[in-house]
């Protein structure tokens, strides 16, 4: 989606937000009065048929029988990306993991060793894990793009008529480009660095350097002439223009058996036009045998050769 796209939809995302967020579908407000796992195995895994057993062997993420601090904590999603912005600060962030998992283990750790085990969560039965969302904590288990699309893009785009540009409007779509479009700046600008060029401030000034440097490669590309224009073979060049200058060159080359070709077998017009050179090349030149003044014939007589 180009830059201009996202910025209108940017425009728009205003009025949206007037009408309230749309990160739960219509028809799934029933599930707010159900409990936390409840609503979790829906949302999250979308499972509604499921009993307290499965429910704790499914977060028993090491599968060692007990939940420890850091599966609490995954329970309710807490380090996910989406339940860290909701926080300032790491120091904030951390606070509230432990505000969370200290609020489970009163609930459920009757022995107080800091790990609930199986017996222990059905003993506390549904509403044993109680309700963060007002932290942040909603429970996401997976990566953001997967996230996204779990709970937004399936639940408010899945029909081709909700897959049009002007369909994606929802405030959590444009946070959705605008993450796309910071990612793709900082790969841009990764390359940059790695040139030794000064980084882009955004993908707009990226686009209109990339767009020049292809309107001065097409214009270089029209000043210059092809590099492999194909020429015309020596034997089949007119007789005029293979041998236009073949005399002066002639004359300015020592008489054959002198100079640096001394008795070389002449090839070129101009070395064959040299003073003395004989006027035909015997057979065992062209087998390529070393040429000497006597395996070359001179005419003589007009009945020669």
């Amino acid at each position: 989606m180009s830059v201009a796209r996202i910025l209108l939809l940017g425009l728009i995302a205003g009025v949206v937000r007037g009408h309230g967020g749309h990160d739960q579908a219509p028809d799934d407000k029933e599930w707010d009065a159900k409990s936390y796992a409840e609503q979790h195995m829906h949302r999250e895994h979308h499972i509604d048929s499921f009993d307290l057993a499965s429910f704790f062997k499914l977060h028993d993420l090491n599968g060692d029988g007990y939940w420890d601090k850091a599966e609490i904590e995954a329970v309710y999603g807490v380090h996910h990306e989406y339940s860290k912005a909701k926080t300032p600060d790491e120091q904030e962030q951390q606070a509230k993991a432990d505000k969370i998992v200290d609020a489970v283990l009163k609930r459920m750790d009757t022995n107080g060793n800091g790990l609930i085990d199986k017996a222990e969560f059905e003993a506390a039965g549904w509403e044993g894990l109680p309700s963060f969302k007002s932290l942040g904590a909603d429970g996401h288990h997976y990566d953001v793009e997967s996230e996204f699309f779990l709970h937004h893009e399936e639940v408010f785009h899945s029909t081709p008529e909700t897959q049009t540009d002007d369909a994606y409007v929802h405030p959590e779509d444009i946070e959705h480009f605008e993450q796309h479009e910071k990612i793709e700046l900082e790969e841009e600008n990764k390359e940059r660095a790695y040139q030794g060029l000064p980084p882009f401030k955004n993908l707009r000034e990226a686009e209109a350097a990339r767009e020049k440097e292809i309107a001065d490669a097409k214009a270089e590309a029209s000043r210059v002439p092809g590099r492999f224009a194909r020429q015309q073979p020596p034997e089949r060049q007119d007789p005029k223009i293979k041998f236009k200058d073949a005399g002066a060159e002639a004359e300015n080359k020592p008489e054959w058996g002198e100079g640096d070709e001394a008795y070389m077998r002449p090839k070129t017009p101009a070395e064959k036009l040299r003073k003395n050179v004989p006027y035909k090349v015997c057979s065992l030149v062209l087998l390529g045998v070393k040429p000497d003044i006597s395996q070359y014939k001179f005419r003589r007589n007009w009945g020669d050769f």
